[in-house]
C-alpha cells in the first residue's frame, strides 16, 4: 500500500526534511508568472457582460524558480527526473537552468479537447499547456524510472479535457487527472516516491494513491491543503468500498 504525505508549508522550507537521492519523480506544477491585475469583458451567452478575471493570485506573481530546482535536483536518486509545468514565458528559464544542472530531455505538451472561445477574436485559441522533462542523470534502457510503453502510445502529446464536472475544485491552475495518471506510470515504478512541490489540489497524490506510488507533497495555501486533502479522503474511500 502507498504512503501518502500531504505537508502544509512552504516547500522551500519543508524540502529539507526530504533525504538526498530518496525521489523518483518531482512532478510540480509552480506558478507561471501570467497573472495580471486587469479583468477584460465578455458577452456571455445569455447577453449579459461578464468579467473575466486574469489574476490566479499573489503566488503568480515574480516566482523564481531556481531554489525548488536546486532542491529538486538534490532529492532525486540516480535514476529520478523532473517534469514541471510551465507557461511560454518561464519555459526558456528552464531549459536553460536544465542544460547547465541537469540533462535536459523533451518538451511535453497537453493538448486541451475542449479550449476556451476566443471571445476577443484577436488570436488563436489556447489548446495547448507545456511540461518539460529532465534528468538528473542521462537516461538509459536500464532506467527503473522510465517505463516505456507501445511506440504508438510513447507520444510526448497528452490528450485530455480542461477538469470539469465533478473533477473540478476551486483551484484556479487545476490540472487533469489523467494526465497525473500517465506521466507518473510512464516515470515512476511502482512504489517508488514522487514529489510535488506545489500540490495545489492534490491531483499527483490522487494519482500516486491509484497507481501505488508514495507520495510526499508541499501546498503553502490553507485553502487549497484542505481541498487536496478532502479529495484525498474521498479517493481512499472510493478505493476501501470499490467503487
Amino acid at each position: 500500500m502507498s504512503e501518502i504525505k500531504l505537508i502544509f508549508g512552504n516547500c522551500l522550507e519543508k524540502f529539507k526534511d526530504i533525504a538526498d537521492e530518496s525521489v523518483d519523480l518531482v512532478f510540480a506544477d509552480p506558478p507561471y508568472n501570467i497573472s495580471q491585475k486587469t479583468k477584460f469583458r465578455r458577452d456571455s451567452r445569455s447577453g449579459k457582460n461578464m468579467d473575466i478575471s486574469l489574476d490566479f493570485g499573489n503566488w503568480d506573481y515574480n516566482f523564481n524558480p531556481e531554489p525548488f530546482l536546486i532542491e529538486s535536483k538534490r532529492v532525486l536518486n540516480k535514476y529520478g527526473s523532473v517534469i514541471v509545468w510551465t507557461s511560454e514565458e518561464l519555459y526558456g528559464i528552464y531549459r536553460s537552468w536544465f542544460a547547465k544542472n541537469m540533462y535536459p530531455k523533451q518538451l511535453l505538451l497537453w493538448v486541451k479537447d475542449n479550449p476556451v472561445p476566443q471571445f476577443r477574436l484577436v488570436g488563436y485559441r489556447n489548446a495547448t499547456e507545456l511540461m518539460f522533462w529532465a534528468l538528473k542523470y542521462k537516461n538509459t534502457k536500464d532506467n527503473p524510472n522510465f517505463i516505456f510503453l507501445t511506440q504508438r502510445e510513447m507520444t510526448n502529446v497528452f490528450h485530455a479535457p480542461i477538469v470539469g464536472g465533478h473533477e473540478r475544485t476551486k483551484h484556479p491552475t487545476q490540472k487533469p487527472l489523467k494526465i497525473a495518471l500517465e506521466i507518473i506510470r510512464r516515470h515512476c515504478k511502482e512504489g517508488g516516491l514522487v514529489c510535488d512541490p506545489f500540490f495545489g489540489s492534490g491531483t499527483t497524490a490522487i494519482a500516486c494513491k491509484l497507481l501505488n506510488r508514495n507520495f510526499i507533497g508541499f501546498e503553502i495555501d490553507e485553502k487549497y491543503y484542505n481541498i487536496a486533502k478532502e479529495r484525498l479522503e474521498k479517493t481512499e474511500i472510493q478505493n476501501e468500498l470499490n467503487i
